[in-house]
């Protein structure tokens, strides 16, 4: 019996042949933009923990905590611990003319984690001083501490901000506690793809929520100071006109 031989491999022709490297090469190329496309998606949020104690200076003075969102070494705004008299507050201030915070009237908003930070605002007003928005207030009258605002004793929640990066519009977040004239910031982010909205308390960008800090008894990093806030001074005229509450 004949033993049977091998057939031999035939030879694809040579434009079979470069069609086949091409497919492949293409195959290739659109696996790692697909790898490259899900990295980005996973990187959309920019996360900073920190831990910064505000101590309260007297609004005259000007020295506030410059919050560089970015981290592109120019402050996006300035949070501020004020004292002065019988009382004090704790304001944020824009640092340009464009960057904004949300809210309504002169009052900053104090978002719950998982509150959407986004192009449907609402926005704090912006005065033609460029005043600074008020997050709380507080003064002694009568024996009494009276506190006011949306973050009179609040912890661990998400001031929403807007913000410019070559003049496109980015959300972000700041993670602060306020409590009789403590005032601590505790982690920030932002989203790096233009006039996407960000999820308070977000980390990364499949929405993971930050863990912010049990207590408030971590230590901390003096702030740096800056020049003078002349312009709220209208921002605390307003915080006085609101209803108060004593606590």
């Amino acid at each position: 019996m004949k033993k049977r031989q091998p057939k031999p491999a035939s030879n694809l022709p040579p434009s079979s042949e470069q069609r086949l490297i091409a497919y492949a090469l293409a195959a290739g190329a659109a696996s790692l933009g697909a790898l490259a496309l899900a990295t980005t998606a996973q990187a959309e949020v920019v996360y900073t923990p920190t831990y910064v104690s505000l101590p309260k200076q007297a609004f005259a003075e000007g020295a506030g905590y410059p919050l560089d969102l970015n981290g592109d070494g120019t402050p996006d705004f300035k949070l501020v611990n004020s004292t002065f008299g019988h009382g004090g507050a704790a304001l944020v201030h824009p640092a340009n003319r464009v960057n904004r915070v949300f809210g309504t009237g002169t009052l900053a908003s104090a978002f719950e984690p998982g509150a959407s930070i986004g192009p449907a605002g609402p926005l704090a007003h912006r005065a033609p001083d460029e005043a600074a928005t008020i997050m709380a207030g507080r003064s002694v009258s009568s024996g009494g501490l009276n506190s006011r605002g949306p973050w009179r004793d609040a912890h661990n929640l998400y001031l929403g901000l807007k913000f410019f990066i070559h003049g496109e519009a980015h959300f972000g977040w700041a993670r602060l506690s306020y409590h009789t004239g403590t005032m601590s910031l505790t982690g920030y982010a932002y989203e790096t793809v233009a006039n996407k909205p960000i999820t308070a308390g977000a980390e990364s960008g499949d929405d993971a929520l930050a863990n912010p800090p049990a207590d408030l008894n971590a230590p901390f990093h003096a702030p740096a100071s800056l020049g003078h806030l002349a312009q709220g001074a209208a921002a605390l005229t307003a915080w006085r006109r609101e209803p108060s509450q004593t606590s």
